[in-house]
């Protein structure tokens, strides 16, 4: 069912809105509550990072919460809890995981496949790993999500077609993590190609600020995922969970607004 809710949902002309959520910020136990609140608050599906002490493709924001998740104490573990909980009660939202490799490399491939499928896991992320080396982590894993950006040569977006892959991960700005304002005609231009070349769903990441940034990009693709902001949000407020549920619902609704292309 998560794969089909994607394909279903982008079928239906539906803007998806895809938070990212690093495990274990700002506190360690809040990560199961903070996926529910943003599952009510209109989130088509959850990214979940693996707080790592070196974020190398994370802007300082996303850097500061693996930092703060980790010096409090939040492990692995606790994140793969996290998500069977969650996952077991919510179905319809489907969980992409992101870490970086050393983590996942570090449990083994018969381990990381028993814990991922424990965990609900529909697709994993792993910006530092090339896809050829894909093998290193072993098999029996649900489908890596592929990367495209403003550079991504269209021979390779070619090769993307027919691939399968839930949806594509396009990074829409040069650079790290972390909310920019404004959209250029550049990446407006390179999400409507990437989506017409690979004919895959295609979610818009890096940079993404704010509701009405966010309703220009899903105008040409089928989607955003959000995390630095989330995050910024998330940072120091009194009550983290309400305070996810009122960042995210002004996302949904301007989605809801966002033509359909």
């Amino acid at each position: 069912m998560r794969h089909a809710s994607i394909a279903e949902k982008t079928g239906q002309g539906r803007k998806l809105l895809a938070p990212f959520l690093c495990a274990g910020f700002p506190e360690p136990g809040l990560t199961l509550p903070l996926m529910e609140a943003l599952a009510e608050a209109g989130a088509d599906l959850i990214e979940v990072g693996l707080p790592y002490s070196d974020p190398l493709a994370d802007g300082p924001v996303l850097q500061a919460a693996a930092q703060r998740a980790l010096g409090a104490g939040h492990r692995l573990a606790d994140t793969f809890a996290a998500l069977r909980a969650f996952t077991g009660s919510h179905p319809e939202v489907p969980v992409f995981l992101m870490s970086y490799a050393n983590p996942l490399l570090a449990l083994g491939p018969e381990r990381l496949a028993r814990e991922v499928a424990a965990a609900g896991v529909a697709g994993l992320i792993v910006p530092d790993l090339p896809q050829a080396a894909e093998r290193l982590l072993g098999p029996d894993l649900p489908p890596r999500i592929p990367f495209a950006t403003l550079t991504t040569p269209s021979e390779r977006l070619e090769a993307l077609r027919g691939s399968g892959a839930p949806f594509l991960y396009a990074v829409s700005v040069l650079g790290v993590t972390g909310a920019r304002t404004g959209v250029e005609d550049r990446t407006l231009a390179f999400l409507a190609e990437t989506r017409r070349i690979t004919n895959l769903p295609v979610l818009a990441g890096f940079g993404v600020a704010n509701p009405a940034q966010a309703a220009a990009m899903a105008a040409v693709c089928d989607g955003v995922i959000v995390g630095s902001a989330l995050a910024q949000a998330l940072e120091g407020a009194a009550d983290p969970v309400a305070a996810a549920r009122a960042f995210l619902e002004p996302f949904r609704a301007a989605l809801v607004e966002a033509p359909c292309s």
